[in-house]
């Protein structure tokens, strides 16, 4: 491949990887890779790949950290990111990290599996009171729409939440809403009570849940504390 020919890819990939060919590209939509230090692929620019120690991408406030990266054109035009080993997502208080994340540069979504950890830092304002509590999310497969910070958490996925800890089949998120869902048969711990059921709704921002049963009804375990009884003093022989 020629210079001036790998020159032409390289700047295709950067003008055309967030939306692909059939639509004009605005400045703020441009996606721009660096650390690249082996990069190859067809010459019509449709299949490419790119290897380095310290490859990054950063596409509007998303930036990524991994190894190696493959990028494919779709037959609809837009283009694919596969990126590879040790992914590190960030994004404003977000940051997740896997072993693959299969990405849409159109959509701005795409998919983490591997070992997923998601954790979103506490957020307080000027006066210092929190305004979004921290969340850590561990699971196997890891759907993410990164501008809306949304989220859809499979393969045995598991929440902590300062008020909470909680799994299920699937955990959801919207963060423009503040509503998290886990659902297909739950568990969840509240300090010293345990709740297990079909599907149980929070409303992060209003600090509420409710909980529904499924083909069962619910359950609720509840720790009772024993009372502590103060010892009398002994009394005498007459009783007094």
């Amino acid at each position: 491949m020629s210079s001036r020919r790998l020159y032409m890819i390289t700047g295709f990939l950067v003008l055309m990887v967030v939306t692909g060919a059939n639509r004009v590209v605005m400045a703020a939509e441009k996606g721009f890779f660096k650390g690249i230090d082996r990069f190859y692929g067809d010459t019509d620019g449709k299949h490419l790949f790119m290897e380095g120690t310290d490859l990054e991408y950063f596409q509007g406030k998303t930036h990524l950290r991994f190894k190696a990266a493959e990028v494919r054109e779709l037959s609809d035009g837009s283009r694919e990111i596969i990126f590879r080993n040790e992914v590190l997502l960030i994004h404003e208080d977000l940051k997740v990290t896997g072993d693959q994340f299969c990405y849409n540069t159109a959509a701005e979504s795409g998919t983490f599996t591997g070992d997923v950890v998601l954790v979103r830092e506490e957020s307080r304002d000027e006066k210092g009171e929190v305004v979004k509590e921290g969340i850590r999310l561990v699971c196997g497969s890891l759907y993410l729409e990164t501008k809306e910070k949304a989220f859809i958490a499979r393969e045995a996925p598991r929440i902590e939440h300062t008020d909470f800890t909680g799994s299920g089949e699937t955990i959801s998120y919207r963060d423009d809403q503040e509503k998290l869902t886990i659902s297909g048969g739950f568990y969840l711990k509240m300090e010293k009570d345990e709740l297990f059921g079909e599907e149980i709704c929070f409303d992060l921002k209003q600090k509420t849940f409710e909980a529904r049963r499924g083909t069962k009804p619910l359950e609720m375990w509840i720790e009772i504390e024993e009372r502590e009884e103060t010892p009398r003093e002994n009394q005498g022989a007459d009783g007094q």
